[in-house]
């Protein structure tokens, strides 16, 4: 691709090409499992220095919830390195001249790695690009923000870092309630439902985390949800804790589970939703619970404005 650049600079034009062939062969890797708008062989580098990368908060969703910096950051981006949790109406908001390639890691199924996706940004931005990497809710939130960073430092690259509305305050904002109160929750915690090797953290602060003065928020929860409120229990918290879970927070297609400690995970496994889920321990779902009566025996579900909730 050097052929296009001016013929008198050899050395940009060396650089360029590098640029572009490492770009080029992690863009096409990634590219060949998930449909992008561009193919990544246009990022054609120009002599104009190097560019800039903003790490960007999407929030949980709903793209209302999106901050004025970060719909800023998306208006000059020339390139959108996104997660697959990202909605497709927070993508609308993008340049529609920008690049847009999912990098998305899901839980337990096939991932980008890390590395791939540093050295997709430190390319493109070294190829002068303005490089956007949206996460969903907020990057500083179990988001792998330092691995990003410290690549981008390394790399002498300049960025920002733009924070975004958790999904924890997104699915609380759905509930009506609060993460914390006066005269209950005193404590908000947030942790990770899983490790690298796929089960419960072998770290955890056990007696915090069984502290019933706190709101503990559950990120990726899913597959270790039975083995949580299971230690939960034994460590003292009692089975009628109210918990509640949250699926595709503020979105369109939200699914609220009325729960407690003893019935979450079965609620979990059960539940009329396969998309990304948050729990919350110790909240309960009490403004939606409002709107179900007559619902003893089964469970009642009732359709809101935005979902469902499941009594």
């Amino acid at each position: 691709m050097h052929e296009y650049l001016h013929p008198f600079m050899p050395t940009i034009a060396d650089l360029a090409a590098g640029i572009v062939q490492r770009v080029t062969q992690v863009g096409r890797t990634l590219l060949r499992s998930r449909p992008t708008d561009t193919d990544i062989s246009d990022a054609v580098p120009q002599p104009r220095g190097v560019g800039h990368v903003s790490l960007v908060g999407a929030g949980p969703g709903d793209p209302d919830l999106i901050t004025l910096k970060a719909l800023k950051a998306l208006s000059a981006a020339e390139v959108v390195l996104h997660d697959q949790l990202v909605s497709s109406e927070v993508l609308a908001l993008a340049s529609q001249h920008a690049q847009r390639i999912d990098v998305g890691k899901k839980g337990y199924g096939r991932a980008c790695k890390q590395s791939d996706i540093n050295d997709l940004m430190v390319a493109f931005a070294k190829a002068g690009r303005r490089v956007v990497r949206l996460k969903a809710g907020d990057p500083l939130m179990f988001g792998r923000l330092e691995e990003e960073t410290v690549a981008l430092e390394t790399a002498g690259i300049s960025f920002d870092v733009v924070p975004g509305i958790s999904a924890a305050q997104g699915a609380a904002a759905s509930l009506g309630v609060a993460l914390t109160r006066r005269r209950g929750a005193r404590r908000f915690q947030a942790i990770t439902g899983h490790a690298d090797h796929g089960r419960l953290p072998g770290d955890f602060d056990w007696a915090g985390l069984a502290d019933p003065k706190a709101t503990t928020a559950v990120y990726m929860p899913k597959a270790t949800i039975a083995d949580l409120c299971r230690e939960l229990m034994a460590r003292g918290l009692p089975g009628p804790h109210p918990a509640a879970a949250v699926f595709n927070a503020t979105r369109a297609d939200e699914v609220v589970l009325s729960a407690d400690l003893a019935t979450l995970p079965h609620r979990v496994a059960a539940a009329p939703s396969q998309g990304p889920c948050i729990i919350l321990i110790g909240v309960a779902a009490t403004r939606h619970a409002a709107c179900v009566s007559g619902s003893a025996g089964a469970h009642a579900v009732v359709e809101l404005r935005n979902g469902l909730f499941v009594a």
